[in-house]
């Protein structure tokens, strides 16, 4: 057996000494760290210093297909290579081509008529198949490729490596396709499989576009959605995942994702969205750590700022407009009235408490009251007049009489004319008029922080009502809201109704066991068609393992697993996943402190040398 020892060779250099020359062959180059000690060339395999490889070449193709027909290789249970070298042919030659071969195709059917015997099926379909095609090529439906397909598989010893061929052998003949071993040309095939684009087996079948489209590897049962953005990799398979939000196959665009802090759970959502900007999805984002306002300026998004002292201002009195196509007739009226007693219950109970019934009759009727006062009632004409503010509420209060009207005026105060008026002291001055919206609350108090999320959540709610498009509303930190039973009770209605309208909740959260504990929480999470869980700590993991019914090997990965990697739950499978974003796209998204400050180091160094 031919025996072929890789070295790396001097190139010629006219320039250099015969020394300089000798000098440079010695000195280590990437080919040297990567070049195998050895490369053996056997008559079925080559052997690559302890591994022994073989090229396999597909010679025949099923006659029908369907798209993603080689996924049974790509979820191979060991692993292997698969090259497809694809060369565009000019159409105006395939074209003749085409036509002499109907002339001779023809004039074999008039030849067999002339003798009387039965036309024959194969000549038959060629026949249709190159008529149809020619046609094709002629409207420019079509072009015609040519297409070599080689499988390169590896093994410890000879003789798994005919054990892995049967395998293979068999899963083709399962797909009608027909292969076989490169016989004496595996030096060949193993130079076809390398990524060169350089075909040595030249082992063609023609393809037009349509059959050609079919033969995309990345499709297999791993999540591949059209119109989806790239998630990550699989790690069963190294495939690509391909997700879309809002693909018809989903019963919602609600997604959740669980994950211990620096995981990489924010660092996912930012990536998502930066991707799933291009398709034309919009943004809404409750930002309570200031962690998206560099996305927001790389995209040009408008970033709005809420805190007490913020002259930007959010009226949760608002009134949502009419629906047309609401077949249940509800009043806007009654909707914004509940959706404010909600919110009032957040800001005037302890988190885990709730209003008395008594409380909640006598605030129901000082918001009707403080709509009337402004000459706004059921009746939809009256909805485009100027809205009350919070410090007409509490004049309604005031002027109610009764103790419990007393207590609840009080209590209002601080909201109104205390250290947190700020927050609702005008009407709303925000124009959401950019694809992606990033409201920042980390300059409000700890206290105040499920109030903003309630508020800047009832806001997208009205707007999402004005006009349908894919949108979708990330809820950063969201147990801060489901601390509240009125907060939760809120985002589980929101969850349950936001498909209607073309929008999609996607609740982030690291409080994993509070946020299952919750009645809301379990209801928010059943109302997700998406769910990823990312690395997990061991005092919680219980709670997500019930909740998911996670194997003993899930569970195990979720508590070893790397920052970026989860599993992802959706259409009914579950798949572990790792997350790839580019140099690009990682400068963007990551929230690194060690980055961060080296990236502004060297932003100002670079500032005082120039």
């Amino acid at each position: 057996m031919p025996l072929l020892t890789i070295r790396r060779r001097p190139s010629p250099n006219h320039h250099l000494t015969r020394d300089e020359e000798r000098f440079a062959g010695g000195t280590r180059s990437l080919a040297d760290l990567i070049a195998p000690a050895a490369f053996e060339v056997a008559r079925d395999h080559v052997r690559l210093e302890y591994q022994y490889v073989r090229a396999l070449m597909v010679t025949g193709y099923p006659r029908t297909v369907a798209p993603g027909w080689l996924s049974p290789l790509i979820d191979f249970e060991a692993p292997l290579d698969i090259s497809i070298h694809i060369r565009p042919l000019d159409t105006g030659q395939m074209v003749k081509t085409l036509s002499h071969k109907l002339v001779q195709l023809h004039s074999s059917r008039l030849l067999a008529a002339r003798g009387g015997r039965l036309a024959n099926p194969e000549r038959e379909t060629a026949y249709e198949d190159a008529e149809k095609l020619r046609d094709a090529l002629q409207r420019g439906d079509e072009r015609v490729f040519s297409v070599s397909l080689y499988l390169l598989i590896r093994a410890d010893s000879p003789a798994a490596l005919d054990d892995l061929t049967r395998k293979i052998e068999v899963t083709l003949d399962g797909l009608l396709a027909k292969s076989r071993v490169a016989l004496l040309e595996q030096d060949s095939g193993f130079r076809s499989c390398l990524p060169m684009a350089d075909d040595r087996l030249q082992v063609y079948r023609n393809l037009d576009t349509s059959s050609l489209a079919t033969t995309f590897p990345f499709s297999s049962s791993s999540l591949t959605m059209p119109r989806g953005v790239f998630y990550g990799i699989a790690k069963h398979n190294s495939s690509p995942v391909f997700f879309n939000p809002f693909d018809p196959s989903l019963e919602n665009a609600n997604s959740v994702v669980f994950a211990k802090s620096g995981a990489g759970k924010s660092y996912f959502v930012k990536l998502m969205a930066l991707r799933n900007l291009f398709t034309g999805v919009e943004f809404w984002i409750i930002d309570p750590e200031d962690e998206y306002r560099r996305l927001c300026e790389a995209v040009d998004g408008q970033y709005i700022r809420m805190a007490v002292s913020s002259a930007q201002h959010l009226n949760p009195f608002d009134l949502p407009p009419a629906d047309p196509t609401d077949e249940e007739g509800r009043d806007p009226l009654a909707d914004q009235v509940a959706a404010v007693l909600s919110l009032l219950e957040v800001m005037l109970t302890e988190p885990g408490g709730r209003l008395t019934t008594h409380e909640r009759a006598v605030l129901d009727r000082a918001l009707y009251k403080t709509y009337a006062e402004a000459g706004i009632d059921s009746d939809v004409a009256t909805h485009t007049r100027s809205v009350p503010l919070m410090r007409d509420l509490a004049a309604a209060l005031e002027a109610s009489p009764g103790d419990i009207a007393s207590g609840l005026s009080a209590r209002l105060s601080r909201y109104v004319s205390g250290s947190l008026a700020g927050l609702f002291s005008g009407p709303t001055n925000v124009r959401v008029d950019k694809r992606l919206v990033v409201f920042n609350t980390q300059a409000l108090e700890d206290e105040l922080q499920g109030v903003a999320t309630h508020l800047i959540a009832s806001f997208v709610w009205n707007q999402v009502r004005r006009n349908r498009k894919p949108r979708l509303l990330i809820t950063d930190e969201a147990w801060k809201l489901m601390r509240y039973p009125a907060g939760g009770e809120f985002l589980a209605d929101l969850a349950r109704r936001a498909r209607k309208y073309y929008l999609g909740l996607l609740t982030v959260t690291q409080d994993v066991s509070d946020f299952l504990g919750s009645e809301y929480g379990r209801t928010v999470l059943t109302n997700a068609a998406a769910k990823l869980l990312m690395k997990q700590d061991s005092t919680t993991i219980e709670p997500v393992v019930q909740a998911f019914r996670l194997s003993p090997e899930e569970r195990q990965f979720l508590l070893a697993a790397a920052k970026g990697e989860g599993v992802l739950f959706a259409k009914g499978s579950h798949m572990a996943l790792k997350v790839e974003a580019s140099p690009m796209e990682h400068r963007l998204v990551t929230s690194a402190p060690q980055e961060l400050a080296a990236e502004a180091a060297a932003s100002k160094a670079e500032g005082r040398a120039a």
